[in-house]
């Protein structure tokens, strides 16, 4: 599924992200996600997260190849998630520059709304960063509101 221009123009905004997996037995596992790279395709996303921080996250998607991203933005709740097939690779030194640049962003903006960089300095790490990259299948909106779950472009 390609990505259109409003996400497109939402990921220029400061954002969180969560990804989640689940291994073989069904076990969900979760991580924060530190930043990301939309593929020229505009149907894959590279997202990094940090494999120290997360140890569970890095084998579930290993296992079963599958993961939803969710990306909200602290300052309205407008938020997106992505499904679909992934693999996972070391980061590279251009994911480390979208990993700092997307956690200065994000900081600032939690900064900005009172959060005092002390309690946000350990969500965000790349430590031990890896690279799970997504071939999107599935968009939904996760906006709070009525249209909560649907696909994105859908209307209720």
């Amino acid at each position: 599924m390609r990505l259109d221009d409003r996400i497109l123009e939402f990921f220029n905004r400061p954002l969180m992200c969560i990804i989640a997996a689940a291994d073989e037995a069904g076990r969900p596992s979760a991580g924060r996600g530190v930043g990301f790279h939309v593929l020229e395709d505009r149907e894959t996303i590279d997202v990094i997260f940090s494999a120290w921080q997360w140890p569970r996250l890095e084998p579930s998607i290993r296992q079963t190849g599958r993961i939803a991203v969710t990306f909200a933005s602290p300052s309205d709740y407008v938020s997106f998630q992505l499904k679909g097939s992934a693999s996972t690779r070391d980061a590279e030194a251009h994911n480390l520059v979208c990993a700092d640049r997307f956690m200065a962003k994000a900081t600032g903006e939690l900064e900005s709304l009172g959060v005092p960089r002390r309690t946000i300095a350990p969500w965000l790490t790349a430590r031990e960063a890896r690279v799970a990259r997504l071939d999107i299948s599935e968009i939904y909106t996760q906006t709070p509101g009525p249209l909560a779950g649907m696909l994105a472009g859908a209307r209720s």
